[in-house]
């Protein structure tokens, strides 16, 4: 039975990975470079696959340092999000959950500075029991189950009764592993993925309510 639900934050709540993506495009085309995509979207969900900070330097003979990349592309991310909200369905999947009195929560591979900042700007900053990044399980980000494990724990509900709402391939995995239910909703750039693992894959939150959600996968 399904007591909690567990939302991804990158890509699910706000669509940070279209800002993320098109951020590293603006700066690699600043520096006369192409963002490799083959190379680039198997790392959507987690941080370790491709690194494109270095590969920018390298490729561009830059005389920067990682982290004057890193602060470059910060900057252009958050000119794309500046104006940008929930995601489609997100704030009537969550008041649908408070209204059928479950626990809400956040398990994401992003920081806790991140969330932090972004939460209380769309405001959504009251609305989980828990919020959980990679910072709060040492450093591990999806695939891994920590993230999501540490969240249930928080919410004290076992992972076999919370549902995850995912939009990454290494989110579903990850939750998976947790030994959660897990609903993918990827998005336009992760679409061709094999989210074989989800329990069921919507095009959007806003596709079917909550209750219906529970109903095709709680069995």
């Amino acid at each position: 039975m399904i007591k909690a639900v567990i939302f991804d934050f990158d890509g699910t709540i706000l669509d940070t990975e279209r800002a993320g993506t098109g951020a590293w495009q603006q700066l690699f085309e600043r520096y006369g470079q192409t963002l490799p995509m083959d190379q680039w979207l198997p790392n959507i969900g987690r941080t370790d696959i491709y690194l494109p900070a270095p590969h920018l330097i390298e490729l561009a003979n830059l005389d920067k340092t990682v982290e004057q990349i890193h602060q470059e592309r910060r900057e252009l991310r958050l000119e794309i999000l500046a104006d940008d909200g929930p995601m489609p369905g997100v704030l009537d999947r969550i008041a649908e959950a408070k209204k059928m009195g479950l626990k809400l929560g956040i398990a994401s591979t992003s920081e806790a500075r991140w969330l932090n900042y972004h939460l209380p700007r769309i405001g959504l900053l009251f609305d989980f029991e828990v919020v959980r990044g990679r910072s709060d399980v040492g450093g591990v980000g999806k695939p891994e189950p920590d993230v999501y494990l540490s969240a249930c724990e928080g919410l004290r509900v076992e992972p076999a009764d919370a549902l995850a709402l995912e939009d990454s391939v290494n989110g579903v995995i990850a939750a998976r592993r947790a030994g959660m239910k897990v609903i993918a909703i990827p998005n336009p750039l992760t679409r061709h993925m094999d989210y074989s693992e989800a329990d069921l894959v919507l095009h959007s939150m806003a596709d079917m309510t909550l209750e219906e959600m529970i109903q095709k996968i709680d069995n």
